[in-house]
């Protein structure tokens, strides 16, 4: 990708405030009017290409495996990457980082090393905040650099105790440390009155004696609270520090100590203490500077109601709050990244749909040059996507950021991808980031929010098309401005007055959808914006933004900013559409409420036809108030319109192959495609003097990129009135090759790595199961067997005892339990009855090493955590708990009887390890499962602690439990030492050589009969068992070529029956427990099947990988 340099000028127009930028910053956009973005369409410069999260959790980090993760990336054309770190679950939710730890010596070695590689391969590098700063308590990064240091926690002013008396009376007050300011006021029914007498001089020693005169009064007591494990946003050089101690480091520690390859930096819901009250020392002066009277003549008004000026007293204050805020947090640390030419993107922790978030969301996040949000789960957002665009474009900056799709699930395939982001980028997104990209997956068992959209995936090698379609889209995208006619305020005032602010916000989105779903497009405005906003024939522009509305709607503003209301009467006297939905502004900052003044100009902004009871009516009327951008009568359309340079860019969605839209644009007009960036002439229908009818051929879930080219004669492309289309059938089955795509080089997908897991591609892993008879002996590897009775086994698990229960607890049991005791074996066939009721016993599989299938026990926050639980039993009804499955009683008192024997060689003393605690790695909150009683060889042990003597051949085991929970149950051969360390994510009797399994068989031991529909074409499987095998394919043996490797004769084109017997090796082994590794299945090519879906075809149910269909057909002249 050529490197193309980029000039330009950023102002920022906020405080009457500009900052300087690098050149040639990647991903920065052109805003001149003269631009040609044709060249840059088809080939994007740097910069505009996917940033995925980088998440560093997981494992321990290793440079060479990040650099080399970083050089795949760079093949696809990726722009950058952004360091990322999950959370663990604990209290304070503490950031879950394995060595070394973030900021470290050791850290910032791996951490130069991968930069520099970022910088070599032109790649920007930057890190996310997410769990580092975020203000719960727990020892982050953030509190060990800040929030540890109290001169640096966030201050809020709160009210001591209330004292009220009355003429002559005197009071002695003792005032807290933290008071700072002492005020009494008249009050009139029970409402202080502004004004007041300053009694802070009067304080002496912590005491204050105050004599009343004449009236009643009321003493207020001010306290400047400091809230530990915070930082305070107002204090004068907060966005410094934070600079100084987290950003500056980076660009310390980068190669020649410069910024070069830095990028991308991130914070992630962000949280700073920017509550209603926040305060700080100077607070009181600059309220008086920026407002013109004295605050602590009218501070009760936070609290309490006094009177008409009440709102505005709260709204002023939220604005000088606010101000602070952006002055010495925001605004410096937004300047020293444009400085270096950085995107510094955000997604809080409210994605814009809580206007009042950080005090005033779009005051706050305008100091971002890549405003963002996240939509989860594979969907797209209008409402965060309008917000977080409409600051981007009011406030010139240059990208937009979308965090997509984090939860949507390992089956998230291309095709919703594909959607989902294009309908974001509809909605004015510009720069794609996917969620997941994970340093490491370690063994299948880390994630954060699922899936990993990159190079674990199966379609990773034809991701380019995708990415390359949106490097396009994301260059053209963010050049020049948004075209919009309607503005609807967004409401942060109402939230400043405490004036139902959530109503406001209800009203003001649900009016955004509907205007969505109607075909036209709208932007949110804020205060400022409006008040630099002027009004030109019949528009309202935000001239510095491109932004030019032909219609302003206020939605349920009980509350407005004045500069908002007095531009809007502005713009309706000069021939503007100006509406009201629901609610009349009723108060401002101007006076508050009941304001002669704002009565007139409320008559002057809002016509009597121009206000409305519902969003329905608002939309109906904007619909014929004007003449729209993107109209269609056939059905209804969505559209995103740009001014690029001199052209006129159009993204539209929802139209048919031959939809006529009608454009209020002129020139020469074409289709320009992302996948190739190629363009070509459209079909014009019709012209009026100002619009375009033009047919569009793209399909309904595509996005037609409809360019204009104005001043430029348009020349319709040859007609096709005489083309002949012929249908021809493909054929239905097609010659397939299977290629793995699982790279286990670094044990992501499977632990621990052998040689044979290196390239993980078709295996079985799921069989169908029977143990031998004399009839099964002689039919089970014959294809046409049918063997929908067999019971279903995973690999590495099998039953290892029998359950019975819940029974009741007003049940006897005593003679049934002692019948049960004695039993010698079990027929899981036949019932047992207590008093007339029937019990069935159901087998109980597990694993030795994984547990019991599906549930390893407590994990964290968003999937799986390397870990395993060594409690593998579980009894009662799952319910889902914090981030596990809990057990819990599936009726009152309910009783369990588990069966099994343990089988001995030879006489042998043995211990009994079972849970009567709760696990001390907490991998679990269930009930601890503990035995009533333990029976062995008929008899109850009655001291379980101590050794128990077994005897060669089947030992009888019975245990009941009188609740639900999750425990264990482990006998072990009690000279036989433990073993200390274990292979990874595996229970810590996997490796225990002193376990003696389970045996449900009581020594009666017979083969064992697995069969599964292979992959077609296949050629040789591969069996790890412990027992001696065979294999049959489609009824034929398979010759064994060497340990466990068997080889058919001729490959079947078809997908075919494989059937395995075994021989156990020795009791307790029985099930999925004789392929304790899944049975890895070879290829030839030779298959053939049928295109589409897989999940039903035998093992490529399970398959993570692709397939090459190829065929020959002939197709005449």
């Amino acid at each position: 990708m050529t490197s193309r340099a980029l000039t330009l000028i950023i102002i920022v127009l906020i405080c009457s405030c500009s900052c300087g930028r690098k050149e040639k910053a990647p991903g920065w956009p052109v805003h001149r009017s003269k631009l040609d973005i044709l060249p840059g369409f088809k080939d994007p410069p740097p910069g505009y290409g996917e940033v995925p999260f980088w998440w560093w959790s997981g494992d321990t980090l290793n440079s060479e495996r990040l650099t080399e993760q970083l050089r795949e990336l760079h093949s696809k054309g990726i722009s950058g990457v952004q360091v990322n770190y999950s959370h663990l679950d604990t209290p304070g939710w503490m950031t879950d980082q394995d060595k070394p730890e973030i900021f470290t010596e050791d850290w910032w070695k791996v951490y130069s090393k991968v930069s520099k590689e970022c910088a070599k391969l032109g790649m920007g590098i930057g890190m996310s905040t997410y769990t580092i700063d975020w203000p719960r308590g727990a020892p982050n990064l953030f509190y060990r650099l800040f929030y540890s240091k109290p001169h640096l926690n966030a201050i809020e002013v709160q009210t001591g105790d209330l004292t009220m008396i009355s003429t002559g009376e005197e009071v002695e007050i003792r005032i807290p440390e933290d008071g700072f300011a002492a005020r009494a006021y008249r009050s009139e029914e029970g409402t202080p009155l502004r004004g007041g007498i300053d009694l802070t001089g009067q304080i002496r020693n912590g005491l204050l004696n105050w004599k009343a005169p004449e009236g009643n009064w009321e003493i207020w007591i001010f306290r400047a609270v400091r809230k530990k494990g915070s930082l305070n946003p107002l204090m004068e050089g907060s966005g410094d520090t934070i600079i100084n101690g987290f950003f500056r480091p980076f660009e310390e520690r980068a190669p020649g100590k410069s910024s070069k390859g830095l990028n991308y930096f991130f914070n992630d819901e962000l949280q700073i203490a920017v509550g209603k009250y926040a305060w700080n020392p100077d607070f009181a002066d600059h309220f008086m500077k920026r407002k013109g009277y004295d605050l602590f003549e009218v501070l009760p008004a936070m609290w309490v109601d006094m009177g008409n000026m009440t709102p505005k007293v709260r709204m002023d204050y939220a604005d000088v709050r606010m101000s602070l805020i952006e002055e010495r947090y925001f605004k410096p640390i937004y300047e020293w990244h444009a400085e270096r030419g950085m995107i510094y993107g955000c997604d809080s922790g409210g994605r814009g749909l809580d206007p009042s978030e950080f005090g005033d969301y779009f005051r706050a996040t305008r100091w971002y040059s890549a405003p963002g949000h996240d939509t989860p789960g594979g969907k797209a957002d209008l409402i965060k996507g309008r917000v977080s665009s409409s600051i981007a474009n009011l406030y010139r900056q240059p990208r937009v950021w979308l965090e997509g799709y984090h939860s949507l699930g390992w089956g998230a395939t291309p095709e919703l991808l594909m959607y989902a982001t294009r309908e974001n980028f509809l909605y004015g997104c510009t720069l794609l980031n996917l969620h997941g990209l994970y340093y490491s997956t370690y063994g299948s068992f880390w994630e954060w929010a699922p899936p990993c959209y990159h190079f674990r995936m199966p379609y990773w090698d034809h991701m380019d098309s995708f990415l390359s379609y949106f490097d396009r889209l994301s260059w053209l995208m963010s050049q020049g401005h948004t075209v919009c006619d309607v503005a609807i305020v967004y409401p942060v005032a109402p939230f400043e007055a405490d004036m139902d602010g959530k109503k406001a916000t209800a009203t003001a989105f649900d009016l955004g959808r509907k205007l969505m779903t109607s075909g036209i497009n709208f932007e949110f405005i804020d205060n400022e914006s409006l008040a630099r906003a002027v009004v030109e024939n019949g528009y309202l522009k935000v001239k510095d933004a491109g932004a030019s509305y032909k219609a302003l709607i206020f939605a349920d503003m009980s509350a407005v900013r004045w500069q908002s209301i007095e531009k809007a009467a502005a713009f309706a006297q000069g021939s503007g559409n100006v509406f009201c939905v629901g609610e009349i502004p009723s108060a401002s900052d101007r006076a508050g409420r009941y304001d002669g003044e704002l009565i007139r100009i409320n008559d002057l902004a809002f016509k009597e036809n121009c206000r409305f009871n519902t969003t329905e009516e608002a939309v109906t009327e904007i619909k014929r108030a004007f003449l729209h951008d993107v109209t269609c009568t056939e059905r209804t359309v969505r559209s995103l319109h740009r001014k690029a340079g001199f052209r006129d860019v159009y993204m539209v969605m929802d139209a048919e192959p031959g939809t006529i839209v009608k454009f209020r644009s002129k020139g020469s007009v074409e289709l320009w495609d992302p996948w190739t960036g190629d363009t070509k002439p459209l079909r014009v229908r019709g012209e009026t003097p100002s619009c375009t009818m033009v047919e569009l051929p793209l399909e309904k879930y595509e996005a037609n990129i409809v360019v204009f080219t104005p001043g430029k004669k348009h020349v319709n492309p040859p007609a096709n009135e005489n083309l002949v289309v012929k249908e021809t059938e493909l054929p239905r089955e097609w010659s397939v090759s299977f290629i793995p795509t699982m790279d286990n080089k670094w044990g992501d997908f499977r632990l621990p790595l052998t040689d044979e897991n290196r390239v993980i591609g078709l295996e079985a892993r799921r069989f169908r199961w029977t143990k031998e008879t004399e009839d099964i002996k002689t039919r089970a590897m014959l294809p046409e067997n049918d063997d929908s009775n067999w019971e279903e086994k995973l690999h590495g698990f099998g039953t290892q005892f029998y359950v019975l229960g819940p029974i009741p607890e007003n049940v006897g049991i005593y003679y049934f339990e002692r019948k049960l005791a004695s039993m010698t074996s079990i027929d899981p066939s036949v019932p047992e009855y207590v008093y007339g009721r029937r019990f069935i016993w159901q087998p109980y599989d597990f694993s030795w090493r994984w547990g019991l299938e599906g549930d390893p026990g407590h994990q964290g926050y968003h999937g799986l955590k390397r870990i395993v639980t060594d409690d593998f039993l579980c009894l009662g009804k799952p319910e889902q708990a914090l981030n596990e499955t809990r057990y819990v009683d599936e009726i009152p008192g309910g009783r369990y009887y588990l069966w099994s024997c343990v089988t001995a060689s030879n006489d042998l003393t043995a211990d009994i390890l079972f849970s009567d605690q709760p696990p001390g790695d907490k991998s679990h909150t269930s009930p601890v499962l503990t035995p009533a009683v333990i029976y062995v060889n008929g008899i109850s042990v009655s001291s379980p602690n101590d050794p128990i003597s077994l005897n060669t051949g089947p030992n009888p085991v019975l245990l009941r439990y009188d609740n639900a929970g999750r425990g264990h149950f482990v006998m072990r051969k009690h000279d036989v030492q433990q073993t200390v360390k274990h292979t990874s994510l595996s229970m810590r009797w996997s490796d225990d050589t002193g376990v003696i399994p389970f045996d449900i068989n009581a020594g009666n031991q017979s083969a064992e009969w697995f069969r599964f529909l292979t992959a077609p074409g296949t050629s040789a499987v591969n069996i790890k068992t412990p027992g001696e095998a065979q294999a049959w394919i489609d009824g034929i043996p398979m010759k064994k070529q060497s340990e466990g490797r068997f080889i058919a004769e001729k490959s079947p084109e078809k997908a075919v029956v494989v059937a395995i017997r075994i021989n156990p090796p020795g009791p307790g082994i029985t099930g999925g427990a004789l392929i304790p590794e899944p049975v890895a299945v070879e290829t030839d090519g030779s298959g053939v099947m049928q295109t589409g879906d897989w999940s039903g075809w035998g093992i490529l149910n399970n398959y993570s990988g692709g397939v090459l269909y190829s065929n020959a057909f002939t197709i005449s002249s």
